[in-house]
């Protein structure tokens, strides 16, 4: 079996949040008639266009022709002979991550077997998901508890926002390192508000974004802990694992990071210096299904949990659940259940919709358990390789 082409869609919607929302899916045929499809994790902030370039000439340089099944060598290959590999970026893994992702999918739909089944199979059954992506728009902590609400109405009793995100006047806008205390206060009363009105039974799970400074993480890090916050993610720079240390050592809510750190290297002095508590790779970012799995194995020897970044389309979902079936090391996933721009239709039968009480059962079906959906993508531009 021999990779015979690459196809690439732009899925831009150009939705105006905070960024522009533009999946990137990758479709990996081979010359047997099977395919299997990856997503760089991308869709957010201003990456996406990267993504795609990078796609393209990884596709010419090094899939056409490549043996679909000799993973760690291609794996290797996107690493090692690119030159930028081995000193990446979310553009570079990205790529790599898809690509990955795709090959992932080719195995195991060829061999007839779910992908956690040649990753070792799986050491559970079902898993336990929050929901982000519930809280756009929402200005006062009134607001904040009403909406949190709604969400466990829907089955789930854990769920994830950035207290310090939105303005007092509503806009979604990322504060200064020094944030205005009126601003920080009002991020409290909200984190307050919702545990309030959901109970103890209820987890909070805080998002900062990366965007406070060390002391401001600090200081309104102890505030937060009264609201008994399942973990508290990005309070500052992931490009510093000093810094993040020193957030870990003076707040006392377990550390979570990851969505931007790429590959085993990155995550290194992460748990060298134990800095985190609960290690956040992102399926479509850290070099995909094959680099996550060592990644996550490297935070077993250091007693540390894993929660897979997800946020995004429903082929990086489908990847993450794969990793979450295997690794022993699982906490919870991210989980996205209230897009509205269409992306669930990327694929035939998206996993988000599934869920159940806050669980979502793995499934068997071959590959990555879900099939792209040819007609919607259709719509989007396309970059073919053959």
């Amino acid at each position: 079996m021999k990779i015979s082409g690459v196809t690439i869609y732009d899925v831009d919607y150009g939705r105006d949040f905070h960024t522009n929302w533009n999946p990137v899916i990758v479709r990996i045929e081979t010359d047997e008639g099977l395919h299997g499809a990856g997503e760089i994790g991308l869709a957010y902030g201003d990456g996406a266009k990267g993504g795609i370039g990078m796609l393209k000439t990884f596709a010419e340089r090094h899939l056409i022709g490549a043996d679909p099944f000799r993973i760690e060598a291609i794996w290797d290959t996107l690493f090692r002979r690119t030159f930028w590999g081995q000193s990446a970026g979310p553009i570079v893994t990205g790529a790599i991550s898809a690509i990955d992702e795709a090959l992932w999918d080719i195995k195991g739909k060829a061999l007839g077997q779910p992908v956690h089944a040649l990753l070792g199979g799986k050491v559970r059954d079902e898993i336990r998901v929050y929901a982000n992506g519930w809280y756009t728009g929402l200005v006062s902590p009134e607001d904040y508890a009403e909406g949190a609400l709604k969400v466990v109405a829907d089955g789930y009793d854990a769920l994830k926002l950035d207290p310090f995100g939105t303005t007092a006047d509503g806009r979604w806008e990322y504060p200064r390192r020094h944030i205005d205390r009126d601003w920080a206060m009002l991020a409290v009363r909200r984190v307050e508000a919702i545990r309030k009105a959901v109970g103890d039974e209820v987890d909070i799970l805080l998002d900062i974004h990366g965007n406070l400074g060390t002391t401001d993480a600090i200081i309104y890090g102890r505030m937060l802990e009264a609201s008994r916050p399942f973990f508290y993610e990005e309070p500052v720079d992931p490009m510093n694992a000093a810094a993040m240390k020193k957030v870990s050592d003076n707040v006392r809510i377990p550390i979570a990071a990851g969505e931007r750190l790429y590959t085993r290297y990155q995550f290194r002095p992460y748990l060298e210096s134990g800095a985190l508590d609960i290690l956040q790779p992102d399926m479509g970012l850290c070099g995909g299904i094959t680099e996550a799995r060592k990644i996550a194995a490297y935070a077993e020897t250091y007693n540390l949990h894993v929660q897979p970044h997800n946020c995004g389309g429903p082929v990086s979902t489908a990847a993450g659940v794969q990793l979450d079936a295997v690794i022993p090391n699982f906490i919870i996933m991210e989980w996205f259940p209230y897009w509205t721009d269409g992306r669930y239709a990327i694929v035939t039968e998206a996993l988000e919709p599934q869920q159940k009480k806050g669980r979502f059962r793995i499934p068997d079906r071959p590959g990555l358990g879900v099939e792209l959906n040819d007609d919607y993508l259709a719509r989007f531009d396309q970059i073919q390789v053959r």
